[in-house]
């Protein structure tokens, strides 16, 4: 038996990919007797990259197929990071899936992507080269899948009417895209204001590192939140590991627990996790968006996510969330914010004495001395510019700024695994007052039981014992408290 071997993701099959892949099977010599479709990136769907989930794919590659010469196999191949055994891995999954073993002896290659054809060579694999003219110079003679997306994408919201893409699309893709409306998931992705390709919030995050402390503090976050939820619909927004959703579903048994994830790599994990018999379900949605009918869900949670909100999206984005959010809850439903806050008194002016003993002067920022990752943030930070005094009392050295800019710094010197992501996010923006009145401002009502607090981990294994906070008065200093690390508010929909 003689095989075709057409690898792709497949979210777009075009018309120049079946007349020449009709014409090759229909003239090859050899007789090629099937076509196989390895559908790469198989478990990816809901991203620029990789929009069209696979079971869509699989439709669309079925009746593609139906006008090809021969017989044909779909075979899904899983994402794996970048790797030049990436053939070997491709035909070793549709080997394990039952596709028999291919072999330069009894398979053609037909694939235009350079790097995948250079794999495949060293294999010793014959390639037909599909829409690549010339490979040195990046030359094409028809316009390639992803093209062709984008002009779908550039059509917006007329997309079903634009005759450019559908010039060049399978009539197969055509169809399953106007059945499944899956132009206005594409369109809606490609113009996300809140994801990255692979739909995450920022480019700079350790996700194992990120992940781990999130997880090693659920609990706290839960026993803050668990008061003050509604039975009923409740969605964790921006869910991650799913360590709270998990949390909420033994306590909460009656209910959905719904989480909501942007960040691929979250959402993969979070269906993978054992959950009982509760009822949970997971989406790929945007968290600012009105993602539920009006008036259906009962609790929304958001755990440290408001605060990413404004530093890369801005207030805007943030009261539209909250209106958002107003809109989907039922009557007596209830908002639940749990992030860190800014300083009562921001533009109070402070002492900040640092340790500089407890790392080096100069180097990468893991090695640094508390004192010296202060100038290092300076230098970092994004939101805003960071004004300060040096001055000396008494022999003591300090750093002399606003609480607000203290806050700041303090809040984010011990996260060195993360920093360039730390240095991109503001956590004191509002104050806790502050927080309360842009709430009412969206129509709901505060809740009894909302607080400031200042968090006993990060007080004592953090703060201390690195930085100290005085207030010069009459020539003398004074210790001052720390500011408060962290608040729960609840909004209630009256």
């Amino acid at each position: 038996m003689v095989t075709l071997l057409f690898p792709g993701r497949h979210h777009m099959l075009t018309k120049f990919q079946h007349d020449y892949l009709r014409d090759l099977i229909k003239n090859a010599k050899p007789k090629i007797d099937r076509i196989i479709f390895a559908v790469t990136s198989a478990n990816h769907e809901n991203t620029r990259r990789n929009p069209v989930p696979l079971y869509l794919r699989v439709l669309a590659i079925d009746k593609f197929a139906r006008g090809l010469p021969c017989s044909a196999n779909i075979y899904p191949i899983p994402d794996i990071k970048p790797t030049p055994k990436f053939a070997k891995y491709v035909l070793s999954q549709i080997s394990y899936e039952g596709g028999g073993k291919l072999t330069p002896e009894n398979t053609f290659l037909a694939c235009s992507t350079p790097n995948i054809i250079k794999m495949f060579k060293k294999l010793g694999f014959k390639n037909f080269p599909v829409e690549l003219i010339d490979a040195k110079h990046g030359k094409y003679c028809a316009l390639r899948p992803y093209e062709v997306t984008e002009l779908l994408v550039k059509a917006g919201k007329n997309w079903r009417e634009d005759t450019n893409w559908k010039r060049y699309a399978s009539e197969a893709t055509q169809q399953l895209y106007f059945d499944y409306a899956l132009g206005d998931l594409i369109v809606e992705l490609f113009r996300d204001s809140l994801v990255s390709e692979d739909a995450d919030i920022t480019q700079t995050r350790d996700y194992v590192s990120y992940a781990k402390s999130m997880d090693n503090t659920v609990k706290l976050k839960f026993d803050d939140i668990e008061p003050f939820v509604v039975r009923g619909k409740i969605v964790d927004a921006g869910c991650s590991t799913g360590a709270l959703v998990n949390l909420l579903a033994k306590e909460f048994t009656e209910s959905d627990i719904i989480g909501i994830e942007a960040t691929r790599k979250f959402y993969e994990f979070c269906k993978m996790q054992d959950y009982g018999d509760a009822f949970v379900f997971f989406y790929r949605r945007n968290v600012i968006d009105q993602n539920f009918k009006v008036n259906t869900i009962n609790t929304f949670i958001y755990s440290s996510v408001m605060h990413e909100i404004y530093s890369y999206l801005g207030e805007r984005a943030l009261n539209r969330l909250l209106k958002n959010i107003y809109v989907q809850l039922q009557l007596h439903g209830r908002i639940i914010i749990r992030d860190v806050v800014g300083p009562d008194e921001p533009n109070k002016i402070v002492c900040l004495e640092l340790n500089d003993k407890d790392g080096k002067a100069t180097g990468k920022v893991e090695t640094l001395s508390t004192y010296a990752k202060f100038f290092r943030f300076v230098s970092d930070f994004k939101p805003r510019e960071i004004k300060f005094k040096q001055i000396t009392i008494g022999g003591r050295r300090f750093i002399k700024l606003r609480l607000l800019y203290a806050y700041e710094f303090m809040s984010k010197m011990c996260y060195a695994d993360n920093w360039d992501r730390e240095m991109h996010e503001t956590f004191g923006f509002y104050s806790f007052d502050k927080w309360k009145k842009i709430l009412r401002d969206a129509g709901f009502r505060v809740v009894a039981g909302s607080k400031s607090f200042k968090n006993p981990y990060i007080i004592n294994n953090m703060y201390e014992g690195r930085a100290s906070i005085y207030t010069i008065k009459n020539g003398e200093l004074n210790a001052e408290e720390y500011p408060p690390t962290n608040m729960i508010l609840v909004g209630e929909k009256d």
